[in-house]
This record gives structure tokens, sequence and C-alpha cells, in this order.
């Protein structure tokens, strides 16, 4: 093969390659895009408050106000709810996986047995919200305010605490590995039963019994 041969072949092979990295990035485009199913199930949503076991997969929803909405067993993956007010909502068992929840009021919610693995509850107000038995591994709840939040049961492997406010949490039997407690408030927290020899805490946090970290459990 001659030398303008080879190189023709080349540029042909680098076209080729651009081309299916162009098509790969649009197909995962359209993925990442709810379709007319999900869009129509939000709108159901947003004039009914209720969706139960609806698929509402990267739906936008940043800044709604979902007070008390019945949304058990929905798929919110990768939706969008940032700053969203819910209140009281029934969450039970659904999958929020890849969720924008940052900035969110989500008090009082109930998020039993959900899968929110990898998502974003940065800056979150989930004061008094039940976690019990969630998937929360890799969550980031850094800057949360999670005072009397109910952790029991729940795999927090991976999950960032950093400087998040968890008055009186409770997190008994919670799984916890390579889980970021640095500059938490756990004053009064309950680690009952719970796997805490993963846990990060140093100076900045503030431990169950008020002494500054790094937290010693019994």
């Amino acid at each position: 093969m001659s030398r303008a041969d080879f190189l023709l072949s080349l540029r042909a092979a680098l076209v080729r390659a651009t081309l299916g990295s162009m098509a790969a990035l649009a197909v995962g485009a359209a993925h990442a895009q709810p379709g007319a199913a999900q869009t129509e199930n939000r709108d159901r949503l947003v004039a009914t408050n209720s969706c139960v076991g609806c698929d509402l997969t990267g739906v936008d929803l940043a800044g709604q106000n979902l007070l008390g909405a019945d949304l058990q067993g929905a798929d919110l993956s990768r939706a969008d709810l940032r700053g969203a007010f819910l209140i009281g909502a029934n969450l039970f068992k659904a999958r929020l996986a890849g969720v924008d929840l940052s900035g969110a009021v989500i008090g009082g919610t109930v998020m039993s047995g959900a899968d929110l693995h990898g998502s974003n509850l940065a800056g979150v107000n989930a004061n008094r919200t039940s976690f019990t038995q969630a998937n929360l591994s890799g969550v980031d709840f850094s800057g949360a305010l999670m005072e009397r939040a109910d952790l029991e049961g729940a795999n927090l492997h991976g999950a960032n605490f950093k400087d998040a406010d968890l008055y009186e949490a409770r997190f008994l039997f919670a799984d916890m590995a390579d889980t970021n407690f640095l500059g938490a408030n756990l004053h009064a927290a309950d680690f009952s039963e719970a796997e805490v020899s993963g846990m990060q805490t140093d100076a900045s946090t503030t431990c169950p019994d008020l002494k500054p970290g790094p937290c010693v459990f019994q």
C-alpha cells in the first residue's frame, strides 16, 4: 500500500469513528430527554398531585409545588427537582437514582425503601424525613438540614454529609463505609447497632456527645 493510500485509509477510519461517536452521543441525548409518556405523566402529577407508579424519568419539576404528593413506586430517575417543595410527600419505594434535589424542601417526606443512589441532595431541607431502608449510596447531602431525619437501616456507602445538620438523626442499623461527616453536626444522633467503622470525622465534626471529633463510638 502506498503512503497516499495509507493516509486515505486512515482518514476514512477517523471519519467513521467520529460519525460513530456522534451517533452514540445523539442516542444518549435522546435517552436523557423525557418522552411523550413521561411528559404526560408529569402533566398528570402537576394537575392531580398524584402519580403512583408513574414513569417520570428525566422530567423537569424544578421549583414545583408538590406538597403532599403521592408518588409511591414512581420512577423519577434523573429528574430535575431542584428547589421543589415536597413536604409531606409519599415517595415510598420510589426510584430516584441520579435525581437532582439540591435545595429542595422535603421535610416530613416518606422516602422509605427508595433508591436514591448517586443523587444530589446538597442543601436540601430534609428535617424529619424518613429514609429508612433506603439506598443512599453515593448521595451528596452536603450542607443539608436533616434534624431528626430517620435513616434506620439505610445504605450510606460513600454518602457525603459534609457540613450537614443531623441533630437527633437516627442511624440505627445503617451501613456506612467511606461516609463523610466532616463538619457535620451529629449532636444527639443515634448510631445504635450501626456499622460506624467506615465513618469519616475530624475536629470539624460535632459528635453525638457535643465534643469535637474525631468521634469515638462504643
